[in-house]
């Protein structure tokens, strides 16, 4: 039944995006609804919800298609692959990024435009917080669908035009460093008089400092995807990142993340891991952890159900023979690739196993019922709070930007030779040790099951693993860095999605952490690489959207369909 309820919640949602954001660009540019008197910084809250408040992105696009493809998960034994290869139903956060995060944004713009010219200046660090978060949402809606309609998609109601034509990537990506740039300007000019964004920046709670840092973190993001296109670009702009005044983040108190209060988000429906799209950890990534005594497995995977009760249980009933001894495994990866669902020597990841137990009682037979899971489930409370019938759900947190992944992209940086005057062995250190402890935070105030205080020996045993530290060699120290970064991004699967395009880590052969060749029906499939850009229904706008196809066909590597997922967006060269 709950199953039933998910679905039918997510296509009632997803017809009432469609309906709002499929129609060309009318409903977005209508007459403003707010009062030209309305303080801008109130305009925060709804598109800061906004980006967070995704229950429909993580139903399908993180649980049944990122998350499978990045082998974080499998569906659980019992369950079916569904369609896997062939998405549906996807890339919400584009219809999220118009009809409800970038309008409000450009209206702060507006408002503050058209302040007195005295008063104005009073709201330039509430403007430079719009853009950032402006940046951020346009570039993670392009970054899987190439171009997108942006400098005049959001002008029509204040005399723009219906009709916005599509920026390529190759232009926004110089538009939106211009916009981060003027950004930070206007946070580290420090003008008098600032009117505080307080509450109603649900990241920061308006402290300019740390979105300035933001800025630049994400600054050198955007860059790293420009390194296949325009390298000598991507180096100007990182180098201009490493001497900003503004700075960067210093620990994880300054990244950029959303929060929740206790019983308020994240709790059930679309959030939850269960059903249908109910996963299972992946062989590879388990074992990688396991072998290596990462101190996040515990925060990623449960443990089975095979507790040493349980299995002197099933002795006593008959299950095992009484010479059976407890291994204690109780962390177990499943096998990514579809077909090896099937094949007899994985049959032991994949069977459900219902037992029957006897037992003597007084003399009386008694048959006890049970099931075991094998396998680990992904750790289910970190991604809905009120999984698995908790009575008090914890609370729920969603990375942006992280100061682990700026410790993990300067690393690599300073071993490509980028940067210089960085020690690349410090920062990924730095950068493994900031990743254990938040994911440590997420888990403990998330009140994930058998949640247990982190044990700082095992953390610096870790980082001190000569599987896991750095040699020297520029080939295998990257690998290392991009596996870091790769599982960093456990609890933004998007995210994970965007590091195996840029780096192609993990990989197929890998003597580090492999990535599993992924075969169904016997064929070795090719692992998606964008969404379908939306054809907008409006005939006015439609010419538009096919121009930006054409052009973004001239690569050659975007595909011969909008729909050919296995295609690659300008910035994804091969």
């Amino acid at each position: 039944m709950k199953s039933i309820y998910k679905l039918g919640f997510g296509a009632a949602m997803l017809g009432l995006s469609l309906a709002s954001c499929t129609k060309g660009f009318e409903d977005i540019n209508q007459n403003p609804q707010v009062s030209p008197t309305t303080s801008p910084e109130l305009l925060l809250s709804l598109p800061g919800k906004s980006i967070v408040d995704r229950d429909f992105d993580w139903f399908y696009d993180c649980y049944q298609y990122q998350m499978q493809w990045m082998q974080f998960g499998a569906p659980q034994p019992g369950s079916t692959i569904g369609r896997l290869f062939n998405p549906s139903n996807t890339n919400d956060f584009y219809q999220a990024f118009y009809k409800n995060i970038a309008p409000n944004l450009v209206d702060i713009d507006t408002v503050i435009a058209r302040m007195p010219e005295a008063t104005r200046p009073n709201f330039a660090e509430v403007g430079a917080i719009a853009r950032i978060m402006k940046v951020y949402s346009a570039w993670r809606v392009s970054d899987a669908n190439g171009s997108i309609p942006y400098t005049k998609a959001f002008g029509a109601r204040y005399g723009g035009t219906f009709t916005p034509t599509y920026d390529t990537q190759e232009q926004l990506f110089d538009i939106w460093d211009a916009e981060l740039k003027q950004s930070i300007t206007a946070i580290t000019s420090k003008l008098p008089n600032q009117q505080a964004a307080s509450s109603f920046d649900i990241f920061y709670s308006g402290r300019a400092g740390n979105w300035a840092a933001a800025a630049n973190v994400l600054r050198m993001k955007i860059a790293m995807r420009l390194m296949k296109r325009n390298a000598t670009k991507a180096t100007t702009i990182i180098q201009e990142v490493m001497a900003s005044p503004a700075g960067l983040f210093t620990g994880n108190g300054d990244e950029w993340k959303f929060v929740s209060g206790a019983n308020a988000f994240g709790q059930a429906g679309n959030w939850e891991m269960t059903g249908s799209v109910s996963l299972v950890a992946t062989k590879n990534v388990l074992d990688f952890m396991q072998n290596n005594s990462d101190p996040r497995l515990g925060l990623f995977f449960e443990k089975n159900s095979y507790t040493k009760e349980a299995f002197d249980s099933l002795k006593a009933g008959g299950v095992f023979p009484q010479t059976a001894t407890y291994s204690g495994v109780r962390y177990v990866g499943a096998p990514a690739s579809p077909d090896k669902r099937n094949d007899v020597n994985y049959a032991n990841y994949f069977t459900v196993r219902n037992y029957e137990m006897k037992f003597n009682v007084n003399g009386q037979e008694t048959i006890v019922k049970r099931r075991m899971d094998t396998v680990s489930n992904l750790q289910r409370r970190l991604f809905a709070t009120g999984a698995e019938g908790i009575a008090s759900p914890g609370q729920y947190t969603q990375p942006i930007l992280t100061y682990a992944e700026q410790c993990f992209m300067i690393a690599e940086l300073a071993v490509r030779g980028i940067i210089t005057g960085q020690d690349a062995a410090t920062w990924y250190t730095n950068g493994i040790k900031a990743s254990i402890s938040a994911y440590d935070n997420m888990g403990r105030i998330a009140n994930i099951l058998d949640y247990a205080e982190l044990d700082q020996n095992a953390v610096n045993a870790y980082v001190n693993n000569p599987n896991i530290q750095l040699t020297g060699d520029q080939a295998t120290d990257l690998e290392k860095i991009q596996i870091q970064l790769f599982l960093n991004y456990f609890k933004s699967p998007w995210e994970a999605w965007g590091s195996w395009k840029r780096t192609g880590v993990p990989k197929v052969g890998s003597s580090i952490m492999a990535y599993e060749p992924m075969v169904s029906n016997g064929s070795t499939v090719t692992i998606p690489r964008r969404w379908a850009l939306p054809q907008p229904t409006v005939v006015e706008q439609t010419q538009n959207w096919r121009d930006a196809v054409t052009e973004m066909q001239k690569t050659g590597e975007y595909g011969n369909d909008v729909n050919q997922y296995t295609g690659r967006v300008w910035w994804d060269m091969q």
